[in-house]
């Protein structure tokens, strides 16, 4: 028997350690000429009414990096800021799409996660979609670029704007380098561990151990969490989403939940608050506008595979549903074609 558990102990996972492969609709564009972008946005701001179309085919069409070296060429030859001239020129959803694609993915979560802290109220639902959403690296990235941003750490931010079990899983979640890196090793002592605690800490007794859920949901590595959560059911008459909707609710409730949809599948948990945003006759703008600037250079091609998947109708035909002009126009590009 001790053999078979070691020899299982020893199983190995299809994982190999590597980086999360990309799955962009944004790509570096060929034949690029920094230069000539640059002339051609400033003509564009510079006309009548503002050529909208022509900002919108350049930058919703160049890589983060090109982006930035037409920025650095406007500059030379306009002696102003690109962005600056692109918030005089341009309003309302449209002006937020562009100057998001002007951030690098990691200054644009930063810059999304200090607006939802900023003043009276915090925006707990983009608080949430961040932190629970984003992998290790994603968010060792994040807190980097927003200290150079702000000059503030992120975690004393995320301290002072929440409080209770809430603000512990936001902090344990932040912390870079609490979730275990993914190992090729899969330890079924371990898994059968951590499902049995997740069960005695919520549905089992009265009354929720939060940190332990906390504990396990913040520092297991996503491989090992999909499996333990697999196991769960084992011990639970319900599944772990069901068991975090009878134990608690609120913010937690959602971040829990959210965590939960992102280790089974994030592409997935991004198409579903994409087609909540776009449910009602005007879209949630802010949220279609994060997701798409956020994931475009990242993973949209798969958003968009689960998308069409799940709701039977492709998220560039929902998008044409749901919003209207220049606006409309850069969403579309951005989502990269029709599926």
């Amino acid at each position: 028997m001790a053999l078979v558990s070691e020899f299982l102990g020893q199983l190995t996972l299809s994982y190999s350690g590597e980086p999360e492969p990309k799955y962009p609709t944004v790509v570096p564009a060929r034949d690029f000429d920094p230069a000539r972008d640059a002339a051609r946005i400033d003509t564009a701001i510079k006309t009548k009414g503002v050529d909208e179309q022509t900002i919108i085919d350049i930058l919703t069409r160049r890589s983060c990096e090109q982006r930035r070296e037409i920025a650095f060429e406007y500059e030379r030859f306009a002696k102003k800021d690109l962005v600056s001239a692109l918030k005089g020129a341009l309003s309302g959803s449209l002006e937020a799409l562009i100057l998001g694609l002007m951030k690098s993915t990691a200054q644009y979560d930063a810059w999304e996660l200090k607006a939802s802290m900023k003043g009276l109220g915090t925006d707990e639902e983009t608080l949430i979609e961040i932190v629970c959403s984003r992998n290790n690296e994603e968010l060792a990235d994040i807190k980097r670029v927003y200290k150079e941003m702000f000059k503030k750490d992120l975690e004393k931010d995320v301290a002072g704007d929440t409080s209770g079990n809430f603000a512990k899983l936001l902090l344990a979640l932040v912390q870079v380098g609490a979730r275990d890196e993914p190992s090729n090793v899969v330890d079924y002592e371990k898994i059968d561990e951590d499902a049995r605690a997740l069960y005695e800490a919520g549905v089992k007794r009265k009354g929720t151990d939060v940190v332990t859920w906390i504990e396990i949901m913040s520092q297991r590595s996503v491989p090992h969490l999909q499996k333990v959560f697999e196991r769960y059911k084992s011990y639970s008459p319900y599944d772990m989403k069901e068991s975090i909707r009878k134990e608690v609710k609120g913010d937690l409730e959602k971040s829990f939940l959210t965590l939960v949809e992102c280790f089974e599948n994030r592409q997935l948990y991004f198409a579903n608050r994409l087609n909540e945003a776009m449910k009602s006759k005007g879209a949630k703008e802010k949220v279609v506008t994060r997701i798409i600037v956020s994931r475009c250079e990242v993973d949209l091609i798969k958003i968009r595979t689960e998308f069409k998947k799940h709701f039977k109708r492709s998220l560039y035909q929902t998008i044409t549903e749901h919003t209207k002009g220049d606006y409309q126009k850069a969403l579309l590009s951005l989502c990269g074609g029709d599926d």
